[in-house]
């Protein structure tokens, strides 16, 4: 089956993995572009070699010869252009942070199942963070090595935005960002996938600049309107009580892991080296080894390519994005009431 695909949004991940992954790939084609400008959409048309350029996402969505659609816009676009693809019967792989708040995630969920009895297929691109080490992670925690699990610690800090002089960034605009914050969703995702679901938050969240230069060296300022900061406390379905720090006004933080306790053993992982280490009780903290074989490798557009041909499984799936929405919404809740915000599960 030939794969002829339309891009809404051509970020960073579209020019450094999309396109040229995609590229690679027999019987695969890149056929029209949108993008915010109609310049930029032409630039990057130009840049790769991609014959057709669309300044509405809607006609491109549209087009009859196209079978496919890679969503690289901010999340407030995901939910629109993905249930427009799939009604229009096209393929859907869009971008991490899958929608603007869990309602729209879960419309996009049911859109994706209604058309997947018509033979279309949806994926979301899976962040970086943690994905170097996943296969290894899961062999680990399925061999036993924590024990009962006990307590969970997760930390991603930096101080990227200290200088209260940086330019507001779309990230921290609502009306582009939703319910998303800091790397949230995103490391949530594979936590997610080692440690399992989520039932209750209670958190807390700061803004430490309100304003920020619209521009670098403008006078021009504009609200800030998601956190500089998390802090998070929640009990996981496996009965883990976890912590969360996420900053991005931390200078000299330290390292940032992912730490698991239990009633045998504990596992460290670097979400900044992808090293892992382990101890088992009365044994020692060792480092754990593993090949290039056994790492987790981008994979992600022949992942989408097989689930198209084969109908093959995909690692995030649609299901798996609700969940990690659900809990960046229950920690946006959860600071807005000052309560602990349980996490619904259909």
């Amino acid at each position: 089956m030939n794969i002829r695909i339309g891009i809404v949004g051509a970020g960073g991940i579209c020019r450094s993995k999309h396109v040229p992954n995609f590229r690679k790939i027999q019987g695969v084609e890149i056929v029209a572009v949108c993008n915010r400008s109609e310049e930029s959409g032409r630039k990057f048309a130009g840049e790769f070699g991609i014959p057709g350029v669309e300044t509405n996402w809607k006609k491109l969505v549209a087009r009859e010869d196209l079978n496919a659609i890679v969503i690289g816009t901010w999340p407030n676009l995901h939910r629109d252009v993905t249930l427009a693809a799939l009604k229009a019967g096209k393929h859907v792989l869009c971008e991490s942070r899958m929608a603007w708040d869990a309602k729209h995630a879960r419309e996009m969920l049911a859109a994706s199942k209604a058309a997947k009895k018509r033979g279309l297929r949806t994926m979301l691109c899976p962040p970086p963070t943690g994905f170097r080490g996943d296969y290894v992670m899961k062999r680990l925690i399925k061999d036993g090595v924590l024990g009962k699990p006990v307590q969970l610690y997760v930390r991603h800090m930096g101080g990227g935005l200290l200088n209260p002089a940086t330019p507001i960034i779309w990230r921290q605009i609502r009306k582009f960002q939703g319910v998303n914050a800091l790397t949230l969703g995103m490391l949530n995702e594979p936590v997610q996938r080692w440690f399992g679901d989520t039932l209750n938050v209670m958190a807390r969240t700061r803004i430490v600049t309100k304003k920020r230069p619209v521009e670098a060296g403008g006078a021009k300022l504009q609200k800030v309107e998601r956190p500089d900061l998390i802090s998070i406390l929640a009990e996981k379905k496996n009965g883990m009580q976890a912590t969360y720090m996420f900053s991005s006004v931390a200078l000299q933080a330290g390292e940032n892991v992912v730490e698991a306790f239990g009633t045998a053993g504990m596992i460290r992982y670097s979400l900044d080296s992808h090293k892992i280490w382990t101890a088992k009780v009365g044994g020692e903290y060792r480092e754990v080894p593993y090949t290039d074989a056994e790492a987790r490798h981008w994979e992600v557009e022949q992942d989408f390519v097989n689930a198209i041909r084969n109908g093959s499984p995909v690692t995030p799936s649609f299901e798996e994005g609700v969940k990690y929405m659900e809990f960046s919404e229950a920690v946006e809740r959860s600071d807005q009431t000052g309560k602990a915000i349980p996490i619904s599960r259909r």
